[in-house]
């Protein structure tokens, strides 16, 4: 029973998403209902997926963190996306990397679980960890490259305050960091890690206010900093890092951050 319900918890959500916002595209009106209605349904899907994280029911809400931050971040970049066309293709992509969300969050869950009662192997515990929390990763950057394009278009056209914008990143890029970093470090060097990548990538957005490049650009930056920030931790709880890695992600991030600004719209401020 309780398979079936995991299996119910991790194909549901995506579906009310591909299904609900398709009828707001040809229904506008109804888009305060349909995204209570996700965000409900994210919730509580999250929250029973997630029951075995932890014993402690503090650290479960954790587990919530990335899919409801995804789940908004999403629903208000869908609201930017005024071509139908390119509506149908966003709504398919958001609701298929939805249901990989969850899924993670159903693995990790069922292999604490039976861990605790000695049913798998370790190996293959730690084996199957590792490519979830690879594939986290990749989540929690693609959450606030959404969430970060989402407030520089805010402070452009709307004239969004900027110290509300470094606020909304700090606790962000902190909470989806933590959520990723916990995984592979103690709970206090998690927390440490994770204050100085969030203040590094708030530094970062703050000084790509003043750049006249568009918003999807400076996300990108803003990911790509990121991305090397956790990738360098991430080697370094496994004791992998080396000079060489460290120069290969600062190269790999050299490239890509010029890339960026070489195919820019180079934009007035």
């Amino acid at each position: 029973m309780s398979s079936w319900l995991s299996k119910i918890a991790t194909l549901l959500p995506p579906l009310t998403m591909l299904i609900g916002l398709e009828f707001v595209v040809q229904y506008p009106e109804i888009f305060w209902k349909i995204f209570g209605v996700i965000i409900g349904c994210v919730f509580f899907a999250s929250l029973y997926l997630g029951r075995f994280l932890s014993q402690k029911k503090l650290k479960q809400l954790v587990y919530l963190i990335l899919p409801l931050f995804y789940t908004l971040s999403i629903l208000a970049l869908f609201v930017l996306a005024q071509k139908s066309y390119v509506q149908h293709f966003f709504i398919i992509g958001v609701s298929l990397i939805l249901g990989i969300v969850l899924n993670n969050i159903a693995t990790l869950s069922k292999y604490r679980f039976y861990s605790h009662k000695e049913v798998i192997l370790k190996s293959e515990e730690d084996k199957r960890k590792m490519i979830v929390c690879t594939t986290n990763e990749a989540l929690v950057l693609l959450t606030t490259f959404f969430i970060t394009a989402n407030l520089f278009g805010l402070i452009y056209l709307l004239s969004f305050p900027l110290w509300q914008a470094l606020l909304i990143i700090v606790l962000v890029v902190f909470s989806l960091a933590y959520q990723f970093l916990c995984e592979i470090f103690t709970p206090s060097l998690a927390a440490l890690y994770t204050l100085i990548t969030s203040l590094t990538a708030s530094q970062i957005f703050w000084s790509l206010t003043f750049w006249p490049t568009n918003y999807i650009a400076n996300a990108v930056i803003v990911i790509v900093s990121i991305y090397i920030i956790l990738g360098i931790l991430e080697y370094y709880s496994r004791q992998m890092l080396t000079r060489r890695l460290i120069k290969i992600y600062f190269l790999l991030g050299i490239i890509t951050i010029s890339s960026v600004l070489l195919t820019n719209q180079w934009v007035p401020r």
